[in-house]
């Protein structure tokens, strides 16, 4: 799944558990924009919530590779 640097930052918070208002803060940018962000990843990771979107990401990390 191909990300922007931004959604890699987003998720990378995600992932420490921050809430959209917090990741807003982090980055300095809107709540809106932070919404934008988490719901390209929902959408690229073909995923409907966010604990999904994590569950997902966790799995590719540990998941060996296919032959």
């Amino acid at each position: 799944m191909y990300v922007t640097s931004r959604e890699r930052e987003v998720l990378g918070l995600l992932l420490q558990g921050l809430t959209n208002k917090q990741i807003a803060e982090q980055l300095s940018i809107s709540g809106y924009t932070v919404r934008d962000h988490v719901s390209a990843l929902l959408r690229k990771g073909q995923v409907k919530t966010r604990s999904q979107l994590i569950a997902c990401h966790l799995c590719r990390l540990v998941s060996p590779p296919m032959h």
